[in-house]
């Protein structure tokens, strides 16, 4: 099953992304200067992460099979050629 690409923001996602962008900023700054990250920034990090990924339909890549998804791997675009999409099986 071929997916689409997501080629076209709306002015809400562009916001999301500016969520993101400034809360890596925060976490990049507090590292450079103190060494050291609070767990309040690493949790905003970990939500706007999964937002992007939710938005975009970033998809995990599929084992060499393509039967299970590959998490440890870095994610990819959705009409990736190696994305993997659970799709239910018919019971019947």
């Amino acid at each position: 099953m071929k997916r689409e690409l997501k080629t076209e923001l709306t002015r809400e996602e562009v916001t999301k992304l500016l969520k993101l962008y400034n809360v890596l900023e925060h976490l990049t700054d507090q590292a450079g200067e103190v060494f050291d990250v609070d767990l309040s920034t690493l949790r905003d990090v970990q939500h706007w992460n999964y937002r992007m990924k939710e938005i975009f339909n970033f998809a995990p890549q599929a084992d060499e099979q393509g039967d299970r998804p590959v998490h440890w791997k870095p994610y990819v675009l959705p009409d990736d050629d190696r994305a993997w999409f659970y799709t239910p099986k018919d019971d019947q």
